[in-house]
């Protein structure tokens, strides 16, 4: 990695011949035909906001990672708005991939731009002249989420997608909410949002809905009258439910088509949150399965001790039904957090079923598979929608 700092003159056309010169400085004198030529490669833009150097330095050390599968043109901001007034510096950065024998051959770059306090405002009009035109431009934010914004709303009117991350909130049940309001304003229409944390609860999703992949079990799927989920409580606020809970809960309802009154009264003590979800008999075409008839089911959103486990994280999902003869279907999350489990019991007999790896992937994987996607994604926000409902209704319970 190598690295020069611009001036204090903010301009595009000094940025891009500094990019240059750091580029030929890299590929050193290669001719064209030469084996060993390096290449300057962008097939994205990749705008970062970041609050602090931790964070900077952090995002720099994955750029490396990411860029291998992504070559970009990345302008990255760090923003302290609570700094002394402190006006706009900016470097030049070029990260190179590496063949076998230690050659360079694949070089991206990145801008990084620091302000503080009200400087902060004029970090848009300096990085946004920097994106490559007719390259899809990803916005990577990583400070709290606040439509009102105005820092936040000039990034994403040049963007195509947002990428966040609900673990990271500061404020989980505020932010979710306005993550959501996203979604009903007139961007929503072309700017894509993407959640890290969602992207974490896709072996989650998967094998829950297994279970209705086996005949033996549909019938008593279809009684399901308990849901209980178990979370580690986000680091930020601990007596707050995890945003990983909420969006599960939203999307087992969303998907099985249970209605949330909400004119209930969530009952709540000091580990569980429950709320009464209802399923009605809606005749065809369900989206997993079909019901069978009205019924009540209890959700219960609980707190348990961290253990080893990380903040926010899942450990436990269980799908009860007590009605006749008494069954269950649980993924829970290994005592060495290596493993997701899944079993089933019914009746007397037990059956325990798949056994995957818990994949903790790095942030660069998370994020690089969210730039090969540029629509939003439906089923997340169906579930967003059920889970901003039930922080209304624990909201109007205090």
């Amino acid at each position: 990695m190598q690295q020069i700092q611009i001036g204090k003159t903010l301009d595009v056309e000094i940025v891009e011949r500094q990019l240059a010169a750091l580029w030929k400085e890299t590929a050193g004198d290669h001719d064209a035909d030469d084996e060993a030529v390096v290449l300057r490669a962008r097939v994205a833009n990749l705008l970062v906001f970041v609050t602090s150097e931790a964070m900077l330095n952090e995002v720099q050390q994955m750029l490396a990672e990411l860029t291998a599968i992504h070559p970009s043109r990345v302008p990255l901001m760090l923003g302290d708005r609570n700094g002394a007034d402190r006006d706009i510096e900016m470097f030049v950065t070029s990260y190179c991939q590496s063949d076998k024998r230690g050659a360079k051959r694949l070089c991206c770059e990145e801008v990084t731009l620091k302000a503080q306090g009200s400087f902060v405002a004029e970090l848009p009009s300096a990085a946004l002249p920097l994106l490559v035109p007719d390259l899809s431009t990803f916005l990577w934010w990583r400070d709290s989420i606040e439509t009102s914004d105005k820092v936040f709303r000039d990034l994403l009117r040049a963007s195509d997608r947002l990428v966040i991350d609900s673990a990271e909130f500061a404020d989980p049940e505020k932010e979710l909410v306005e993550t959501h309001k996203l979604f009903e304003q007139q961007t929503s229409g072309t700017v894509g949002i993407s959640d890290l944390n969602w992207a974490r609860l896709t072996f989650w999703r998967a094998l829950l809905a297994d279970f209705y992949d086996v005949p033996t079990c549909r019938s008593w799927m279809d009684r399901i009258d308990h849901v209980r989920i178990e979370y580690v409580a986000p680091e930020s606020q601990p007596t707050t439910v995890a945003p990983q809970a909420l969006l599960i809960a939203g999307w087992l309802a969303s998907r099985l088509g249970w209605s949330l009154p909400v004119d209930q009264r969530p009952g709540q003590n000091d580990e569980t949150l429950s709320f009464k979800l209802s399923s009605k008999d809606r005749g065809s075409n369900p989206p997993m399965r079909e019901g069978i008839g009205d019924r009540e089911i209890q959700l219960e959103l609980t707190r348990v001790e961290p253990g080893d486990r990380k903040p926010g994280r899942l450990v436990q999902v269980e799908l009860r039904t007590d009605a006749n003869e008494p069954g269950s279907f649980t993924v829970a999350r290994s005592p060495d957090n290596l493993r997701l489990l899944t079993e089933a019991r019914l009746g007397a007999k037990i059956q325990r079923g798949r056994v995957l790896p818990v994949r903790n992937r790095s942030a660069a994987r998370l994020l690089s598979r969210e730039m090969e996607i540029l629509c939003n994604d439906r089923i997340y926000q169906e579930a967003l929608a059920v889970a901003v409902t039930l922080i209304n209704l624990s909201r109007s319970s205090y």
